[in-house]
């Protein structure tokens, strides 16, 4: 993915957060946002439905855009019900879609009948094939996994992590492996989502409970001193990738060399099934 685009105040909140990797391109579009070669400022609307009847042209906006697209969108604002007419604009392109799905329990009844729609039309369009993936992630399980977060850095802390996850997924995506079993994925699946695992415990913390998962990548990154002289490493990957595979999904792996002192493991559930 080299442009992300983000919608809305949860869109460019994650937008925000990837400007620090001279890899993307990154463009917002949301009400009160001063118009700059890459933000564009949307009119306020009482009615969610004039952010979609009523957006300008936005041609001229994205005339410089490269490379894939990330569409970042949270279903619950009002103008992600302009996401399909601004989408338009990028059909010509790869387009993946980032969702954050928001925690419904704090939603208006309005706000959770607008995330329904938004949530299950960019679904069905991904599914059949007009978008090439559709990410989704809960701010509400991203919270689990981080844990410890104050009222005050929330919404920074839990963006920092998605961000973060998937730029390093992006980084292994576009560099050789050590060892590698990785297949196309079957063309129906096209609903994805994130998180990191724990080898040791054998647990994968996913960002969103993802049903009917029909494919698990994973993606080991480990340091070149562990690589050469843990001889029981391999060992431990094949266990947890048989224990996985018993669950019945198809599983495939990359193991990649880095320079960090840490150990990180990167996991994709994959699906065909409209979640619901």
């Amino acid at each position: 993915m080299d442009t992300i685009i983000g919608l809305g105040n949860a869109g460019c909140n994650i937008v925000d957060k990837f400007t620090k990797y001279p890899q993307y391109l990154t463009y917002k579009l949301d009400v009160g946002l001063k118009r700059t070669p890459t933000t564009f400022p949307l009119k306020q609307h009482e009615k969610f439905e004039d952010y979609e009847e009523k957006m300008p042209s936005l041609k001229s906006f994205f005339k410089e855009l490269e490379g894939e697209i990330l569409f970042v969108v949270a279903g619950s604002g009002k103008v992600s019900s302009s996401s399909l007419q601004i989408l338009q604009y990028l059909k010509k392109y790869k387009i993946n879609i980032l969702y954050i799905k928001p925690e419904m329990a704090l939603l208006s009844e309005q706000q959770i009948k607008l995330e329904r729609v938004v949530y299950n039309v960019l679904q069905e369009y991904t599914r059949s094939g007009v978008f090439e993936r559709m990410y989704i992630i809960s701010n509400e399980e991203v919270e689990q996994i981080v844990g410890g977060i104050s009222i005050k850095n929330y919404h920074e802390k839990i963006n920092e992590m998605i961000v973060s996850t998937i730029h390093m997924i992006n980084v292994y995506k576009n560099n050789d492996s050590v060892n590698d079993t990785f297949e196309d994925l079957p063309a129906g699946a096209r609903i994805t989502t994130i998180g990191m695992s724990d080898l040791e415990k054998n647990v994968d913390n996913m960002f969103f409970s993802l049903d009917n998962v029909s494919d698990v990548v994973y993606y080991y990154a480990y340091n070149k001193d562990k690589l050469e002289s843990d001889f029981e490493l391999m060992s431990k990957i094949k266990k947890a990738l048989s224990n996985k595979k018993e669950e019945g999904p198809r599983v495939t792996y990359g193991i990649f060399e880095t320079d960090y002192k840490q150990d990180y493991i990167y996991c994709l559930n994959h699906s065909s099934v409209i979640q619901k």
